[in-house]
Order: structure tokens, then sequence, then C-alpha cells
């Protein structure tokens, strides 16, 4: 009976019906029950932006840093859907930013590839690694440029991500930003790297 009640919460998570989601918790579906592909309620909550209904499922006991299959996380739900407020109290509760999916990309990864400046933010004010590599050794810096995310690309240099790390194919971030004809940035990332320099001799 239990196992009904979890399938049918996830199916009321979806259509956004707090009301039901309170009263099959209530007759005792399980929070963390995943679905066939390895998502929790709050994963479905959270790719959907039902910041109430995340936030209800967190105070009964849904656990904020559940993996499915594929390594991610309600937090990466909500990165990749651009849900800004579940994404706020996710990290209120003290998700993990820095957790890499399958693939090796971590929640700034792929917010530095999608160009949501706004949760690249809120990620790095939260913790989130900004030299953490993916599986082709590309930095956020890097998939940002690789995007022409102006924005996002100045932000990180400004926070101070690493200039000098070379990717699997031995390029830096100045390469990538040289290939893409990104000339304003390629003199920003040079004046960065004598700025840099001499703050260390």
């Amino acid at each position: 009976m239990e196992k009904r009640f979890s399938s049918e919460l996830i199916t009321v998570i979806e259509k956004g019906d707090l009301e039901s989601v309170v009263q099959f918790i209530g007759k005792g579906a399980d929070v963390n029950d995943a679905d066939h592909n390895g998502n929790t309620p709050l994963m479905h909550a959270s790719m959907r932006g039902f910041t109430d209904t995340a936030r209800f499922l967190l105070d009964n006991g849904a656990d904020v840093n559940a993996r499915n299959g594929q390594g991610v996380t309600p937090l990466t739900y909500a990165c990749r859907n651009g849900q800004v407020g579940v994404l706020r109290l996710l990290v209120s509760r003290g998700a993990d930013v820095n957790v890499p999916d399958r693939d090796g990309g971590t929640a700034l990864t792929f917010a530095s590839k999608s160009g949501n400046l706004e949760i690249v933010r809120l990620l790095v004010e939260h913790g989130a690694d900004l030299n953490f590599r993916d599986h082709d050794g590309d930095t956020p810096l890097m998939c940002a440029i690789r995007g022409k995310f102006a924005g996002i690309i100045n932000f990180l240099i400004g926070r101070g991500a690493d200039l000098t790390i070379m990717n699997k194919h031995n390029k830096t971030a100045l390469d990538l930003a040289s290939e893409k004809g990104l000339l304003r940035i390629v003199n920003d990332i040079k004046f960065k790297l004598l700025e840099r320099q001499k703050q260390v001799s």
C-alpha cells in the first residue's frame, strides 16, 4: 500500500498538486522513494520549479542530495531548468553544489554552458568550485567561453578562476577565447595573467 502511495505521490507532484502531496505523505508515502529512472519526489518538484512542494518534502525528510542513476541531484535538475527559487531553497537546506553527474559536470559546469548568469552567481556564492574539470578537462570558465557568454566569463575571471588550467586537448581558457575570436576576452585574460604574475612576484 505504501509503495502505491509513493508512485501516486510522484504523479501529484508532476501536476503541482501540493494539497494531494500533503495527503499522500500523511498516508505514509515514502518521500525518498524513486521512480524507475531513479528520480525522487524532490527531483520532480525541483525540475518543475515547485518551491512550496519542495519545501514540504524537505520538511518531511526528503534527501536534498539524493542522486539518480545518472548522478543527477535535485539541485542539478533545478539548475538545468532555470528554477532559481527552488535552487535557493535547496542550497539553504544544505545541497552540495559540487556533486558531479555521470558526465563529469557539476551544476556550475551546466549553468556556465547554458549561459545563466544568475544561477552561476548563486552557485559560486554557495561554494561552487570555480576550477572543477569535467571529463574533457574543461572548467566552467572554458564552458562559458565555448558558449561566448561574456557576462559569465567576466564574472568567473573576476572571482578568481584559474586561467592557467589546460583541458585534455592542452588548451587553456586563453587558447579557447582566441579560437572563438573573443578579442576583448583575450585581452582581459592576458591582463589578468600579468596582474596575477605581479602579485606572485
